[in-house]
């Protein structure tokens, strides 16, 4: 078995999708990549949703709100009444710039109120920022505990940027507004493609996306997130329930099958999709 543990691209095939039994995908989208990648005679494919996304159903919002503020306003200070956090990528340098440039610029034109808290990728060290920590004025910035992270942080921003760090799915998924970083042309998640994101190539970009944040925003479409990924806080049971499923156990019919009806159906199956893929 091999569940999806990120964003997939039709440029990097996962080696364990070619050759596995049973193949666990977040969303609708991931459907037709897994399909052109199996090899397994037997393969089947299901929409489960991500098992480690199982957690934000439960996550402290205003904990994760407070941890922000402490950081861009430590002690008496005040804090911005708006904070964006940005989930970096493991990238050089000249681009980690571009994209520090693109964010501040773009705060500081949607007004004095927004602070920034970057929370670096696991594989970055928080001593490439000290340069920006060594600027003066407006926004606010502050870098996030490595071993916080900007998963452990996302629900307390009022907005979370990124160019393709799996953080914009969870924040997507709890409501927080997503900015997709990136030129035109530039890998991303694709939220933006789903009316789950703002991409943002110019500072003008970030600006005018933050300031429209200050209105009423409709809640996220549930087929628009399905399509990214299902989540329904039960992904670890339901592929719990696939590896103990009987090998014999009748296959998932191939077509979408609601997980909410599905949910209330007396079945041993998993409540996704399962789909054989020969």
């Amino acid at each position: 078995m091999h569940v999806q543990h990120g964003a997939w691209t039709a440029e990097a095939v996962v080696w364990p999708a070619l050759h596995s039994r049973h193949i666990v995908v977040m969303g609708e989208r991931d459907l037709p990549l897994a399909k052109a990648w199996v090899r397994h005679p037997d393969a089947e494919v299901h929409v489960l949703g991500q098992p480690r996304f199982d957690a934000l159903a439960g996550v402290g919002r205003e904990t994760q709100r407070r941890y922000l503020e402490n950081l861009l306003a430590p002690g008496p200070r005040r804090s911005p009444a708006r904070i964006a956090v940005w989930a970096c990528q493991p990238f050089g340098p000249d681009r980690l710039k571009a994209q520090a440039d693109l964010l501040l610029d773009g705060l500081w034109q949607a007004g004095s109120d927004w602070g920034l808290v970057i929370a670096p990728h696991p594989a970055q060290s928080v001593d490439v920022f000290a340069p920006l920590l060594e600027r003066d004025g407006r926004p606010l910035l502050a870098v996030a505990d490595p071993r916080v992270g900007a998963r452990g942080c996302l629900a307390g921003a009022d907005a979370l940027a990124s160019a393709y760090s799996t953080c914009g799915v969870e924040a997507a998924l709890v409501g927080v507004p997503v900015l997709e970083l990136g030129s035109p042309g530039e890998r991303t998640l694709g939220l933006s493609d789903h009316g789950l994101a703002l991409r943002c190539s110019t500072a003008d970009d970030i600006a005018d996306a933050l300031v429209a944040l200050r209105g009423p925003r409709p809640p996220a479409d549930r087929a628009a997130t399905d399509a990214v990924c299902r989540w329904r806080g039960d992904s670890a049971a339901q592929v719990a329930c696939l590896i103990t499923r009987p090998s014999g156990g009748r296959v998932m019919r191939p077509h979408y099958i609601n997980h909410d009806d599905a949910r209330a159906a007396e079945s041993g199956r998993p409540q996704g999709e399962g789909v054989p893929v020969r």
